[in-house]
């Protein structure tokens, strides 16, 4: 009897439990990563000398010193960001010049290691044109390396974002792996400088040079 009373009072129990759901503690459910990983924004891949011009215009920035062919002075009231811009102006066959271009030999013209991310990454700038409009940008891009190399790429319109205009900015993006480095033996792992040839004329403001990831960068 008593076994039979308490095996009762078991059921009584277990029955009562099931059907008060509030006795019950409840368990939310919970995202097993429901913590998001901030992007990196200092380093391309390790790199971190991704600014090559923002704001300052020091010894680290130079042009071509015939004037009679291009100026370079500081510009604040057209800025893409930040507080200044540069305002390049140009014309090398009225000027008579055979060469003229400018130079950025950032972080204080150290010796830059950009091996890792030649594949990786791309410089990146915005322009806008000082009195109308334009497709086309007359200038090549080079890289120099502390043993001379000067690796060239020149403009085309792929890596612009679009028409250059005086009403809004333009990004140009220039992949590293366009320069031909490997054929020129240039030594990536000693970069010196980025350099812009001016060929032709031109009347640009030019702002926020900058290494960056690129599209087909890896994962």
């Amino acid at each position: 009897m008593k076994l039979q009373a308490l095996y009762i009072l078991l059921v009584l129990g277990l029955t009562s439990c099931l059907t008060n759901k509030s006795s019950f503690v409840q368990v939310q459910k919970k995202d097993l990563y429901d913590i998001s990983v901030a992007e990196d924004t200092t380093s391309v891949y390790g790199f971190k000398e991704l600014i090559i011009f923002s704001d300052i215009l020091d010894n680290t920035v130079w042009v071509s010193p015939e004037k009679n062919c291009v100026t370079l002075t500081k510009e604040t009231t057209q800025t893409y960001a930040g507080k200044t811009s540069i305002h390049l102006s140009w014309d090398k066959i009225t000027g008579g010049c055979k060469w003229i271009g400018l130079g950025f030999g950032w972080n204080s013209w150290q010796p830059k290691n950009m091996l890792d991310i030649v594949d990786y990454a791309a410089i990146e700038f915005h322009v806008k044109a000082v009195k109308g409009s334009f497709s086309n940008l007359p200038v090549a891009f080079a890289i120099e390396d502390y043993t001379g190399v000067q690796t060239f790429y020149g403009f085309n319109s792929s890596l612009a974002s679009g028409k250059f205009n005086d009403k809004t900015w333009t990004t140009v993006t220039i992949p590293l792996k366009n320069f031909p480095f490997q054929s020129k033996d240039a030594d990536l792992g000693k970069v010196k400088q980025f350099m812009i040839q001016l060929e032709a004329d031109g009347d640009i403001y030019l702002d926020e040079i900058r290494i960056v990831k690129y599209n087909d960068a890896k994962n």
